[in-house]
C-alpha cells in the first residue's frame, strides 16, 4: 500500500498565520502537523508517502526536513482537488492500493488496520472512513446501508431516501487501482463527483464507521483544541492550566505568568510582568513587559509592544507588516 497526504491548500481561514507558511507546516506541540499525519502512516507500516504540494510549497519541505521525514513531492501549479492530486501522482501510485489522508487533521490513534478489513472484506473499490457526527455540525454527512455501502454523500445522488443519522468523513479514504482508473486530467473531487458517480453506477464504494477523535485543524478554535489536547498529554500534567510545552532558546522572565495549555515556541522572548494563557506562540515570538496574550496564535518574529493585551487574535508578520486579525468560535467543536 502507498500513501498520498493532500497538503495543497491555502488554509485560508488561519490567515495570516498560513499567508507565507502552510497549514500543515505549523507546529501542533512542537511537531509540524503534516508530520504526525506521515508518522501515523508509518506506524500503520505505509512507507511510500507521496505529498501534494501548491501554496507555500518551501514551508512545507524545511518542515519536514527538520522533521527527519522524506517522502516524495507532487507539486500543483494550480489547485486541482482531491481528485486531481490522485492524477498528478498516478506514477508514484500506479498499481497500488491507496491510503488517500488530509495532511491537514489531526488524527489520534485510528485504527487503520481494522478499517482495511473491512475495506477488503466487503471487496470495496474505494471507502471513506467515516464517524459520528460532532454535535452542532451544519455540514451534509454520509449516509449508508446497513452493510456500509454508501447511499449519498451530501445529499447526492439525488432522489432515494434516507437511512438513518448521516455521518461525517473524517478525511481518510482506501482506494483500489481500479478506482484510480476512473480518474482523469484537470480539477475533480473525490467526495462530490467521483463517489457519487459510483454510488449512482451500483460499484461497490462502502464507509467504514469507527469511533476516534478527529480535529480539523482549519479555524483558530479548532486549532488550539488541537493543541490543547496534546500539550496536556505530552505535558503529563493532569491540570490544563499548569500544561506548557516550551521550545529550546527560550528566555522567559521570572515574573512572568504561562497559563496552560499553552505552547511557547523555539527562542521566544517574554519580558517582565507579561501573561501568556491557552495560546500557541510560533519561533522567536518576542512580548515586550507588561504583555498580556490570551486564546491567540501569534506567527514567527511576531513582537508585541509593552502593555498591549491581544486577545483571540491570529497574528503574523506579512511582508515585513504585522498583521492582526480576531477570530470568533466556531459552532462546531475541535
Amino acid at each position: 500500500m502507498k500513501a498520498i497526504v493532500l497538503a495543497a491548500g491555502f488554509g485560508t481561514r488561519l490567515k495570516p498565520l498560513t499567508q507565507n507558511r502552510s497549514k500543515v507546516a505549523l507546529p501542533l506541540a512542537g511537531i509540524p502537523v503534516v508530520a504526525r499525519v506521515i508518522r501515523l502512516l508509518r506506524s500503520f507500516g505505509v512507507e511510500q508517502i507521496a505529498l501534494n504540494l501548491h501554496h507555500a510549497p518551501r514551508s512545507v519541505r524545511e518542515a519536514l526536513e527538520r522533521a527527519g521525514e522524506r517522502v516524495t513531492f507532487c507539486c500543483e501549479e494550480e489547485i486541482l482537488g482531491t481528485g486531481g492530486a490522485l492524477w498528478g501522482a498516478r506514477s508514484f501510485l500506479a498499481g497500488s492500493r491507496v491510503l488517500m489522508i488530509n495532511g491537514d487533521c489531526y488524527y489520534d490513534a485510528p485504527d487503520l488496520g481494522a478499517a482495511l478489513r473491512f475495506h477488503e472484506s466487503r471487496g470495496s473499490l474505494a471507502t471513506m472512513v467515516l464517524v459520528d457526527m460532532p454535535p452542532g455540525e451544519s455540514y451534509r454527512g454520509v449516509e449508508t446501508a446497513a452493510d456500509g455501502r454508501l447511499l449519498r454523500i451530501a445529499g447526492r445522488p439525488e432522489g432515494g431516501q434516507r437511512r438513518g443519522a448521516a455521518l461525517h468523513f473524517s478525511g481518510i479514504h482506501i482506494l483500489e487501482p481500479e478506482y484510480l482508473g476512473r480518474i482523469g486530467p484537470g480539477f475533480s473531487d473525490i467526495n462530490s463527483r467521483h463517489h457519487v458517480e459510483a454510488i449512482a453506477a451500483g460499484l461497490p464504494v462502502f464507509g467504514y464507521h469507527t469511533a476516534f477523535p478527529c480535529y480539523d485543524l482549519g479555524t483558530p478554535s479548532r486549532f488550539l483544541a488541537a493543541a490543547a489536547e496534546l500539550i496536556c498529554r505530552e505535558a503529563g500534567s493532569p491540570r490544563p492550566e499548569r500544561a506548557v510545552v516550551i521550545g529550546p532558546g527560550c528566555e522567559i522572565d521570572s515574573s512572568a505568568t504561562i497559563i496552560g495549555p499553552a505552547e511557547i515556541g523555539p527562542g521566544c522572548r517574554i519580558g517582565g510582568n507579561c501573561t501568556v494563557a491557552r495560546s500557541v506562540l510560533l519561533e522567536n515570538v518576542v512580548l515586550e513587559p507588561g504583555c498580556t496574550v490570551t486564546d491567540s496564535l501569534l506567527g514567527e518574529g511576531v513582537r508585541v509592544a509593552g502593555g498591549m493585551h491581544p486577545d483571540r487574535v491570529v497574528a503574523a508578520k506579512v511582508s515585513g507588516k504585522l498583521v492582526v486579525r480576531p477570530w470568533e468560535a466556531d459552532s462546531r467543536p475541535g
